[in-house]
């Protein structure tokens, strides 16, 4: 009996001590929120979910994301509850402040005070996360050199000129070649899209384009494509990495975009070791033969330069993404829209029929006599944004924005998909009406509001 009691005993005491703990713990936790609150307050702070110590507001973040399914609607329900500047905190210490609305987003993506872009560790390999490297993803004297070298090497080869119309006419033709021959059967068409748009930079880029049944090449368009669609899991290692190094070790977690990207890169660098192989320096056949030119030259005179074999790979990487996700899925996008409203479709077909006729593909001389069109246009970027959210800032001071102070250290996340849905700039935003982009003359009025890449210097 005795023995029963003093067990008894003993487990009573633990359970006390437990409790004592427990009630610390939640006092400790109540202090801390309270302390971060008026310290928040003080600091004025933009709104934002609750933080806890270490883990910030993730399991807030956890729940929304649960809730709303997609990074889109999650990016409103965090607007439509804090406002346009809203401060989110991550695990570890990391912050981010999200802007959304046309106001708060322009100011972020146009003032000097958010040029900065977030740090990114640089890697050694050619082939791995490549981190601020290419044009993306690189800040100061890094990205001003690649970005003024690649303007003037894609003028150099036409793009932007009405000379380069013709090599997007014959890729268009063999578009429309390859629909004919399919005799009117349904068909996906998101291969032959992207092959089509992507021969109009491969040819610049590579100097050659590729045949819509080449299979090596539409591996590599579908890897693009995939690792495109996890673009958010991306955002998530910029903004804290020690947190997804973590998540990515548990087995069960999905790995991200980056295996597939690394494959992608593997393929690319093939292609530049084949050109750095065939180099001829009075023949200049692309932008890659153009890059290492320069790069050996600028090698053999001593000079200091950004150019590298990391960053030509990055460059020719972020090209290849760039000229081909973009455009191919805002063309499916038309396709669809022109499917879903065919009052629409007959109105441009209309006009396309009077002003280019049958016989010829429409030009960019054609442009001023094709209002409607351009409207359409228009309205398909923006009520089908592709690029929902703008490339991240980085705050290297305290900054203010919309009334609040940005503190140094602080990822800014535009989103442009906030803007494409601000009622306060669209008349109802969510609907298809390509007249919005019309004055009462018929003609094309320029908006600033439908920044569809961002706006500012990117």
């Amino acid at each position: 009996m005795a023995e029963v009691e003093n067990l008894l005993s003993v487990v009573s005491t633990i359970l006390t001590d437990i409790r004592t703990i427990l009630i610390g713990l939640l006092v400790f936790l109540l202090m801390s929120w309270i302390a971060r609150y008026y310290r928040d307050k003080l600091r004025n702070l933009p709104p934002g979910p609750m933080s806890w110590p270490i883990i910030g507001c993730l399991p807030q973040l956890i729940i929304v994301g649960f809730k709303t399914r997609s990074i889109y609607h999650s990016v409103t329900h965090l607007s439509d509850k804090y406002g346009p500047v809203c401060y989110i905190p991550l695990p570890f210490g990391m912050t981010v402040v999200l802007v959304t609305g046309h106001k708060a987003v322009y100011e972020t993506l146009t003032s000097p005070k958010f040029d900065q872009r977030p740090p990114i560790s640089h890697s050694e390999s050619p082939i791995e996360l490549l981190n601020g490297a290419g044009v993306l993803n690189s800040t100061g004297e890094l990205w001003q050199e690649h970005r003024r070298f690649s303007s003037t090497v894609l003028r150099s080869f036409g793009v932007g000129k009405r000379s380069f119309e013709h090599q997007i006419a014959t890729e268009s033709e063999y578009l429309m070649k390859e629909i004919s021959s399919l005799q009117g059967k349904p068909f996906d068409p998101t291969h032959i899209l992207s092959n089509a748009v992507s021969n109009v930079i491969c040819s610049v880029v590579f100097g050659k384009r590729f045949e819509y049944d080449d299979p090596e090449f539409k591996t590599l368009l579908h890897s693009l494509e995939e690792a495109d669609q996890k673009v958010s899991f991306n955002l998530l290692r910029m903004m804290s990495p020690r947190l997804v190094s973590y998540l990515t070790s548990i087995p069960i977690f999905p790995k991200g975009p980056m295996p597939i990207i690394i494959s992608v890169r593997r393929k690319l660098k093939e292609i530049v070791d084949k050109h750095r192989d065939t180099l001829d320096n009075e023949n200049m056949r692309d932008y890659i033969d153009v890059y290492l030119k320069e790069m050996q030259t600028k090698k053999d005179q001593g000079t200091n330069t950004y150019l590298s074999d990391i960053e030509l790979l990055a460059v020719v990487h972020d090209f290849f993404m760039a000229g081909t996700e973009t455009t191919s899925t805002t063309l499916r996008w038309a396709l669809l829209y022109m499917l879903m409203y065919p009052n629409v479709q007959k109105q441009v077909h209309l006009e396309m029929d009077s002003v280019v006729g049958r016989d010829s593909l429409p030009k960019l001389t054609d442009k001023p006599d094709l209002p409607y069109t351009v409207a359409v246009i228009n309205e398909i970027q923006r009520f089908g944004i592709i690029s929902n959210l703008a490339h991240p800032r980085y705050t290297k001071e305290d900054t203010d924005c919309q009334g609040f102070t940005i503190p140094k250290g602080c990822f800014v996340q535009p989103s442009l998909y906030s803007v494409t849905r601000d009622s306060s700039f669209w008349q109802d935003p969510d609907d298809f009406k390509p007249e919005r982009f019309l004055d009462e003359n018929g003609q094309v009025m320029k908006s600033p509001e439908n920044m569809i890449f961002g706006a500012g210097k990117e």
